[in-house]
């Protein structure tokens, strides 16, 4: 199996990193139509930042862009936790946090033009979809891809 590589996936980076170089990447690239936003906000709650700077660079992400294509559609995580071993009580309550966040953010984000989707990735998820303390498997790869799916075909259709 080969892996796609269209797309323009940036691993590791907090909230403020993306912000950063967004865009930047948009001039690369163009502007696209549908972005999934994954994980928004984990790198952060991991590294322990500000949580209220994180959700204001998750709504200026999506600020920038709508302001490149009036049109696009957001399709953004309510991520999965980590492995409930490595997930201390601090990372269990933000990640719970972020998840109620992503839908008033999804709500107040959406316009007439420009769908801000919430997807729910973690009701169902367990440690066997993980490969380390955070990262997926490819079990927990086709769980997120799933999920996606389920959304896009509303969205291609």
């Amino acid at each position: 199996m080969s892996f796609d590589i269209d797309h323009e996936g940036r691993s590791g980076s907090t909230s403020g990193e993306i912000l950063n170089g967004l865009n930047g990447w948009l001039t690369l690239t163009g502007s696209p139509d549908i972005v999934l936003f994954s994980s928004p906000g984990g790198n952060d709650i991991l590294e322990e930042l500000d949580y209220t700077q994180t959700i204001s660079n998750i709504n200026a992400i999506i600020d920038a862009l709508q302001t490149d294509n009036p049109d696009v559609t957001i399709i953004i995580e309510q991520p999965a936790q980590g492995r409930s071993d490595f997930m201390t009580t601090e990372f269990t309550n933000s990640f719970n946090q972020i998840r109620q966040d992503i839908l008033i953010i999804a709500v107040d984000q959406t316009t007439t033009n420009s769908q801000v989707i919430a997807v729910d990735m973690f009701t169902g998820f367990n440690d066997t979809y993980l490969a380390d303390e955070v990262h997926y498997n490819e079990a927990g790869a086709e769980f997120i891809a799933n999920r996606y799916y389920n959304v896009l075909v509303d969205v291609l259709d």
